[in-house]
């Protein structure tokens, strides 16, 4: 029983920790990540080496508080393996704990790979040693953060590779002027569209009177789209259909009663229709594999161990001969009382004594003989 309690175990450890305990050199893909992911996801955290890379950041100079703006890091004198694989971080601590931007009261919209992260991944070209790219993102409150840029990649001896920016990035959010022509505080820009359907964007606005909307694809040209209105600040339009996985970036030119706003680039990706996988049903499947696995285990060794050598104390063989032996035997018979002498009972003999004893008798065994 120890040994079965200890093989379900570690089955269960081994399924368990598959999903969570592995380096991946090729790659997290693009999530909301701390900067402690960028010391350990290639590798243990204490065999990093400094990464050669030099981070900026940088933003326009006025930012107002619930209108979305743009946040660049420039990343230079990249050197990575061959994979040529780099992660780029957007911080707003370097602790390694609840130093992404959300933490720190801002929302990331967009990000230049189509989602709305703050880390990205990105694959450079061969001979590429330097990149740019860019978050937008909205502060919920007014103040100073202070923002910080990190990068992850391997080197050409395949060690892991890390570094943060020199200094942090301060950035003060200020007031929204009255009457500023902007998005509507709780408008989230799309970042995912299908394949092969025309892709209809619902814009909601505030102090605005009119929009221009712009959308440009990854070789760069800048086309308009027609808007339509659908009531106030409400604003409707149609980027065409992609025909395969591929982004774009779109924008809109806000007019009104103050100043004209051009909102920052938005990235919209594109992407084939997939099902929804729930991680629950994930879960569930796992534990019902390690259930179906740890069954067949036990039924295995039940099955090898029937075989084994019989305990001392085992009396079943000793029950089932003695049994065999008295299934042998036949049945007694009781004999019928033997018929009466011509002389009748023997001299002082009673009827029952006769009865029980007769047969003996007539044998000669009580000086008698045959009738």
């Amino acid at each position: 029983m120890k040994s079965r309690f200890h093989t379900v175990f570690v089955l269960s450890l081994l399924l368990t920790c598959s999903a969570f305990g592995a380096a991946e050199p090729g790659g997290n893909g693009d999530s909301i990540q701390d900067m402690q992911c960028g010391g350990a996801c290639h590798g243990d955290a204490s065999i990093n080496e400094t990464s050669s890379a030099i981070l900026s950041l940088s933003s326009p100079e006025t930012i107002y508080v619930g209108i979305p703006t743009t946040l660049t890091l420039t990343a230079t004198n990249l050197e990575t393996s061959s994979t040529r694989l780099i992660g780029l971080f957007l911080l707003t601590d370097t602790t390694g704990h609840s130093d992404t931007p959300q933490d720190a009261g801002w929302e990331v919209l967009s990000d230049a790979n189509g989602g709305a992260v703050n880390y990205l991944e990105q694959t450079l070209t061969p001979g590429q040693n330097e990149t740019s790219i860019s978050w937008v993102i909205r502060a919920s409150t007014l103040g100073s953060t202070t923002f910080y840029a990190a990068i992850h990649h391997g080197g050409g001896d395949s060690s892991p590779f890390f570094g943060t920016t020199a200094t942090g990035f301060e950035v003060s959010v200020e007031p929204v002027p009255e009457n500023l022509p902007r998005l509507a505080a709780d408008f989230t820009p799309p970042t995912l569209r299908t394949l092969d359907s025309p892709t209809e964007l619902n814009i909601q606005t505030q102090f605005t009177d009119s929009i221009q909307f712009e959308w440009k694809s990854e070789d760069g040209l800048i086309s308009n789209a027609l808007v339509n209105s659908t009531g106030d600040n409400s604003w409707i339009t149609t980027i065409p259909a992609a025909l395969q996985p591929t982004t774009v970036q779109w924008r809109v030119i806000l007019e009104g009663e103050g100043p004209e706003q051009t909102t920052p680039w938005f990235t919209l990706a594109a992407e084939e229709s997939s099902w929804e996988v729930s991680e629950n049903a994930v879960y569930l499947q796992a534990f019902a594999l390690l259930f179906m696995i740890a069954g067949i285990v036990i039924t295995l060794q039940i099955r090898f161990t029937s075989t084994s050598t019989p305990s001392k104390y085992d009396e079943t063989p000793l029950i089932l001969e003695e049994l065999a032996l008295t299934d042998a035997q036949p049945p007694s018979q009781e004999l019928a009382p033997p018929p009466l002498p011509a002389t009748g009972l023997p001299t002082d003999w009673t009827k029952a004594q006769w009865d029980a004893y007769g047969h003996d008798y007539l044998a000669g065994k009580y000086g008698g003989g045959q009738v």
